[in-house]
């Protein structure tokens, strides 16, 4: 009895921490989303989805996007065995950013980091369409999947502006149908201003609606 109630007050201790440790993240993430969240719109709608996640949606977006969702996936601090499972597989604090640009791109393109989460689920969408069965040269870290040859270079020019505005990309997917762009990265933060990021993002939407 006594070890059965060490447990359950282990168990609500770690969640209570674990709690307030992603609440603290996620609000010191949205802290720093306010200087450059302006740069691609300016009405958000706001709301926490449990502990571990924020969802911002930008139905109004400015250029090049229509409109924009941007999602604070967080690790599951909370609850011990699942974060520990959930480390295993390589699930890190994320920024997913869904969007729809002005114009639909040219070329569709996936960029993924081989092993990593956001991989095993993009490969599961993309095992349902006619990707080519050959895959792209690796693109530094990531390996490049397109169904045209001429998308290469773009392809490369989108990672080349990821990496200079220092965004660790686990998965960057430009689509000709909706959406058109999603992105998902490392959380973003401190020592990087959010202007620098959010212009970065701008840029590769520009350079994706452009493709």
């Amino acid at each position: 009895m006594i070890a059965l109630l060490t447990v359950a007050v282990v168990v609500m201790g770690w969640f209570a921490v674990g709690s307030i440790w992603n609440v603290r993240k996620g609000s010191a993430t949205l802290r720093w989303f306010r200087e450059g969240l302006p740069l691609i719109g300016e009405k958000t709608t706001l709301r926490w989805l449990g502990t571990t996640s924020v969802e911002l949606v930008l139905a109004k977006a400015k250029p090049p996007f229509e409109n924009v969702t941007l999602v604070i996936f967080l690790e599951p601090r909370d609850v011990p065995w699942l974060w520990a499972l959930s480390r295993r597989r390589g699930r890190r604090d994320a920024l997913i950013v869904r969007g729809k640009t002005r114009r639909p791109p040219h070329h569709d393109i996936e960029a993924l980091e081989p092993g990593s989460w956001p991989a095993h689920e993009a490969r599961r969408r993309m095992a349902a369409e006619p990707w080519p069965e050959r895959e792209a040269a690796a693109r530094g870290e990531l390996t490049v999947f397109t169904k045209e040859d001429e998308a290469l270079p773009v392809a490369d020019a989108l990672l080349e502006l990821a990496r200079d505005a220092q965004i660790k990309v686990r998965h960057l997917s430009v689509r000709k149908a909706d959406p058109n762009f999603l992105l998902h990265a490392d959380l973003p933060g401190p020592p990087m201003p959010a202007p620098r990021f959010f212009e970065a993002l701008r840029a590769i939407g520009e350079r994706a609606m452009h493709s």
